[in-house]
């Protein structure tokens, strides 16, 4: 059986947050030179949690905006809020903390998502 589309965002994003080098707090995405950016720009190299799925999304799509769809959807089962702008809020809040504290918060959340879904 294939995996849904929102599993593969989900397992996509919680692949760049893992990596301590490629997740940030504060900004959707940072180039290389820690220059802000939107999650979908191939100059992106990290992202918070919230950017990881719009570029896993867009690494599924190729379309920014299916990706921001995707995003959301995925966003609003990690969350379960009934609005991908609830879902995001809740995901930057969480994301945006402490740093060592947010980004274990985060990967469970992920975690904990990818076995239900």
């Amino acid at each position: 059986m294939s995996k849904s589309l929102v599993t593969q965002v989900l397992e996509g994003a919680r692949a760049l947050v893992a990596v301590r080098a490629t997740w940030t707090r504060h900004h959707l995405a940072l180039t290389r030179n820690n220059r802000s950016c939107d999650p979908t720009d191939a100059r992106a190299v990290r992202f918070c949690a919230y950017g990881a799925l719009v570029r896993s999304a867009y690494n599924l799509t190729g379309d920014a905006r299916k990706a921001s769809v995707l995003a959301g959807s995925a966003g609003m089962s990690m969350t379960g809020r009934e609005s991908p702008h609830e879902a995001f809020e809740d995901i930057y809040t969480m994301n945006d903390g402490p740093a060592v504290a947010s980004r274990k918060a985060i990967l469970e959340l992920f975690e904990k998502t990818l076995e239900r879904v």
